[in-house]
């Protein structure tokens, strides 16, 4: 802080009940949790935003925040200041902004971060010097406190498709869930960190490749169906338990998808995706499960939704669907189509060519017969319960058009390119890491950003009143979901003989392929 004039410095101090006071108004400090911006009303009294200089002076001594005024009391070493950026003068006032520094801010020379849960003193300051004065003169509020709010607290779940699978990077970060760093929900996650310094946040990350809906709620992923070793606990569990490790009181954000491997659409399995694919066309029994899982998503949605709110109190839940993964044929001019994939000889016969024997044993009809009987009806059932429960949707339906397995520089992986990227085919129509940043960063972090502004205006400020509704809200999940033990069980038994059905798949085989007349008459020249 500049030096101060002291004897205007002591008008100040006592005309603050006359008017001076009235300098700063309509101030807001963080209350919210992740809040780290303060907002204040300042009369310039006819000077330009360059003539003024605003701050906020802050500490955990009352006295010390009010000696700062003072030139003969000041103690630089108990105080600390961050200066505020102004907007535009309207009828003489601008609005005037300071956000504190944090763990995903840096403190600049004369701040300091603060835990979250310390009570701080402050008081605004507005500096200038006056015409003909040597020195400058500073008007201050007077010293109020305010508690500097928890983190937002953001929870990510979800399965292959959230978690990152065929993007594995330099390594997983949970190497059994094929957890990736380059995963959409992480992607976007950063962003806001990078992007809203004026919000300090927490998250973890439960993802895991081959999580059904159940996983989430009702039962430890096991890394193969019917086995005792497994992945990780029930996700809703794992979010539980850190919250009370971290002493957060509530989850402000859940992110996450979810879904698909109750219906096989994003099953990882031994035999691959696309022997799923191939299989579940022809076999009727293996389809009527389908339809049985699709029909049920409904319910498995609300237990998940009352299981999750039965554990803790939640803000806002944001949910993404999935997007299509079978479109991209090459175009004979060059560029690609947004039909869904076709068989081509031609293609899975010549080497340079990323659609290879395996791809193409999936027939025209196939294709078809997946993407009209199980993806659109997967994404109705995910957008119709995010309307039913008030969730916030994401669409990424559409983000890969002409992106998909049948385009060899698309956003998803073939089977020869997950074996070459992470070892194992688990990765066949999975996006890759390009396919990960285009689809899902920008249009999670959107939502992202909206939610987190739509949760801290509905933030009740009344603790006691938060806790109430909290306590009441808690009670009805509980109830609700107790009340579908015998369901559940049903669908946990139901569920496990699909996975085990579905894993039990044999591994797609290359076959003999008739070359193409074109290609026939290039080996005759």
């Amino acid at each position: 802080m500049k030096r101060m004039y002291a004897p205007l410095l002591l008008a100040t101090t006592l005309l603050l009940g006359n008017g001076l006071a009235a300098q700063f108004s309509s101030i807001k400090m963080p209350l919210a949790p992740g809040q780290r911006k303060a907002t204040a009303t300042v009369n310039l009294n006819g000077l330009s935003t360059s003539q003024a200089k605003v701050s906020v002076v802050y500490g955990t001594d009352s006295m010390a925040v009010l000696n700062a005024f003072n030139m003969q009391r000041r103690d630089p070493t108990k105080y600390f200041e961050s200066p505020a950026t102004l907007g535009s003068v309207t009828n003489g006032t601008t609005l005037a902004s300071v956000v504190f520094p944090h763990k995903n801010k840096a403190a600049g020379r004369r701040e300091k971060i603060y835990s979250p849960g310390t009570k701080l003193y402050y008081a605004w300051a507005r500096t200038n010097t006056p015409a003909g004065a040597s020195s400058e003169l500073t008007l201050n509020s007077p010293v109020r406190s305010f508690v500097m709010p928890r983190p937002l607290t953001i929870a990510y779940l979800g399965d292959s498709y959230a978690s990152g699978e065929g993007a594995k990077g330099d390594a997983w970060m949970h190497d059994p869930c094929h957890r990736s760093s380059k995963s959409g929900g992480e992607l976007a996650i950063r962003k806001l960190k990078a992007e809203r310094l004026d919000i300090e946040l927490d998250y973890i990350n439960t993802t895991c490749s081959g999580a059904r809906l159940l996983d989430f709620f009702a039962v430890a992923q096991p890394v193969e169906p019917g086995k005792t070793p497994v992945k990780q606990g029930i996700q809703v569990d794992l979010v539980d338990n850190w919250l009370n490790r971290n002493n957060y009181d509530a989850l402000d954000i859940l992110l996450a998808d979810g879904g698909g491997n109750d219906v096989g659409f994003a099953n990882v399995v031994s035999a691959g995706l696309l022997s799923f694919f191939k299989e579940v066309r022809e076999d009727a029994q293996l389809m009527g499960d389908v339809r049985r899982e699709l029909n049920r998503l409904p319910e498995t949605y609300n237990l998940f939704k009352n299981y999750l709110e039965s554990k803790m109190d939640v803000g806002r839940v944001i949910w993404f669907n999935y997007p299509n993964p079978m479109t991209g044929n090459p175009l004979p001019g060059g560029g690609y189509d947004a039909n869904l994939c076709k068989q081509d000889n031609g293609r899975a016969l010549a080497p340079w060519d990323c659609w290879g024997p395996l791809e193409n044993q999936m027939s025209d009809a196939d294709w078809r017969f997946v993407h009209d009987n199980i993806f659109l009806a997967l994404n109705q059932r995910v957008q119709q319960a995010a309307t039913a429960h008030g969730w916030d949707f994401v669409n990424v339906a559409n983000e890969a058009l002409r992106k998909g397995i049948c385009n060899c520089e698309g956003y998803f992986n073939t089977v020869g390119q997950s074996i070459f990227l992470q070892g194992d085919q688990n990765g066949t129509m999975h996006p890759n890491a390009n396919g990960f940043r285009e689809i899902y960063r920008d249009p999670l972090y959107t939502q992202l950003d909206r939610s987190v502004n739509r949760f801290h205006s509905d933030f009740i400020a009344d603790a006691r009143e938060r806790a109430i509704a909290a306590a009441k809200q808690k009670a009805r999940a509980a109830a609700a979901f107790k009340a579908k033990m015998n369901q559940l069980t049903q669908m946990v038994n139901e569920q496990s003989q699909l996975s085990r059905k579905i894993t039990g798949l044999k591994l797609l085989k290359p076959q003999p392929i008739q070359p193409p007349k074109q290609l026939k008459q290039l080996k005759q020249l």
